[in-house]
């Protein structure tokens, strides 16, 4: 029989990026609602320790947050009031965090209330929106309190139009902006995505590679350094510091980031460009004849 217990403490996972969307919240909407626990072998409640473990297929809910795994287990403590409150939730084998539109899954997950920190792992731990999806091979972190998300071992973010690869991924959001209109961002919006270590941007129009990188959101400009080389069609250039301007479609390429702040010429990388002729149209039969017999052929 499936064990049952009710937690009165609220449940709040904040989750990292969304794809180059808006941030994520894994936060209940009804945050004063107590968190129900499911557990198909039960639920172990060690007062010593001050814990409740919940095992098989174990699920906490509050409103719409769902969180399953193979093991469940609620760190609390008793404040002055006498009141639970729980401090840290540890899950562990087949995670899944849930809300009404995004999915976050690993091999196991810790969320630290006090530093208000989330960490994911697995291989691979996945993050899925409506806008796009994050992958990573080690682990995804989210430090709520700094704004700051951080996906580490071969990540990757993508949405419908623009790819970013690196070995890790961190993600800056933005801050409110009092009197802002609504074109600006908004609170939880990411604003700079950085990438460091085997960085692939990949657009509708080209692919770079680097090094390093970062890309702003807001200006749409990607900027790539160190080994870079960037492809289009056939195309292709190398350099050691690119500035990519994704809403208007176009490339600079310079022989270092010194060189593009002064626009003047260094002693640093070359920039060499291979430009691919335009393919010729295979000649027909009738294009192949001699002068002589297209002659004789109009007669």
């Amino acid at each position: 029989m499936k064990q049952i217990l009710v937690i009165g403490v609220a449940l709040s996972f904040a989750a990292p990026f969304a794809a180059f969307g808006q941030s994520l919240s894994f936060t209940s909407k009804d945050p004063n609602k107590p968190i129900q626990v499911t557990a198909d072998q039960g639920i172990e409640w060690q007062q010593t320790d001050k814990r409740f473990i919940a095992r098989g297929n174990a699920k906490a809910t509050q409103g719409d947050i769902n969180v399953t795994a193979d093991e469940l287990t609620a760190h609390y403590r008793e404040t002055k009031s006498g009141a639970t409150e729980v401090y840290r939730v540890d899950a562990i084998g087949r995670v899944t965090i849930a809300s009404k539109d995004e999915t976050a899954s690993g091999a196991a997950a810790v969320y630290d209330f006090d530093k208000e920190v989330l960490v994911i792992e697995g291989s691979p731990v996945t993050l899925s929106t409506p806008t796009g999806k994050v992958t990573a091979q080690q682990a995804i972190q989210y430090w709520s309190k700094e704004k700051v998300a951080v996906a580490e071992g071969d990540a990757e973010a993508q949405d419908e139009t623009r790819d970013i690869k690196a070995d890790k991924l961190t993600a800056f959001f933005a801050e409110a902006k009092p009197g802002a209109d609504k074109s600006s961002m908004r609170q939880g919006d990411i604003r700079l995505v950085v990438a460091n270590g085997n960085v692939l941007l990949r657009t509708e129009k080209e692919t770079a590679r680097g090094d390093r990188g970062e890309y702003n959101r807001e200006t749409g400009i990607a900027k790539i350094e160190g080994k870079v080389s960037l492809t289009q069609g056939q195309n292709q250039a190398q350099g050691g510091f690119a500035v990519i301007d994704t809403k208007a479609g176009t490339s600079r390429l310079f022989g270092s980031a010194a060189e593009a702040k002064t626009s003047s010429p260094g002693n640093n990388t070359r920039v060499k460009a291979l430009i691919a002729p335009k393919p010729q149209a295979t000649p027909t039969p009738s294009q192949w004849a001699s002068p002589a017999k297209k002659d004789a052929e109009k007669r």
